[in-house]
């Protein structure tokens, strides 16, 4: 009942300057809503059009950065073994990381016999890559294997490399997790 009696109230003649008042309140209301979602993108909205790009660029670098990974590993494994010190570890491959696509074959024969003993035959051949296609509609081929690249050869740079014993395990070590041939595999002493 009082609702009834506010709206009575704002309707009378002499209340003009207030229902003025507050029907501007309310356009000022929402012009700044519109305004607000013109000029400045929500804020879900914002972080997924961000994170998109960074996980591009983290899978680029991943891509690029084998040898510096496998590099800065052997470095923080190696300087925490005894009597090696601080520690520079080069390591080379011998070719790059290659991906395997699935492929469909579609292969057609046919032989047709003509008259007086002809016979013809014809072989057709058909060969595509296989293609998946993620929510947003992107298709990218699919990838049944991933061959990471091998390692050519190893060149470790140690304090203690002068060391016989220390040199040693640097180099069986390093052979044990590349199954790399000792003799590439060089340990020096850092100046």
């Amino acid at each position: 009942m009082e609702k009834k009696n506010w709206v009575k109230e704002l309707f009378r003649p002499e209340n003009k300057k207030a229902r003025i008042n507050l029907f501007t309140a309310f356009l000022i209301g929402v012009l700044l809503l519109l305004m607000s979602h013109i000029f400045f993108e929500p804020p879900e909205q914002e972080q997924q059009s961000e994170a998109i790009p960074q996980i591009q660029q983290q899978t680029e670098q991943k891509e690029y950065n084998t040898e510096e990974e496998i590099e800065k590993k052997l470095e923080t494994v190696f300087s925490n073994m005894e009597g090696v010190g601080q520690v520079k570890v080069m390591v080379t491959m011998k070719n790059t990381k290659a991906s395997i696509l699935a492929r469909e074959e579609k292969k057609e024969y046919s032989l047709t016999e003509e008259e007086q003993n002809k016979k013809t035959q014809t072989q057709r051949e058909e060969n595509t890559v296989v293609m998946s296609e993620d929510s947003r509609g992107t298709r990218t081929p699919l990838v049944v294997q991933e061959t990471m690249p091998e390692i050519e050869g190893i060149v470790i740079v140690a304090e203690g490399g002068d060391d016989a014993r220390v040199a040693q395990m640097l180099s069986e070590a390093s052979q044990a997790l590349f199954n790399v041939p000792a003799h590439k595999v060089a340990v020096l002493k850092m100046k």
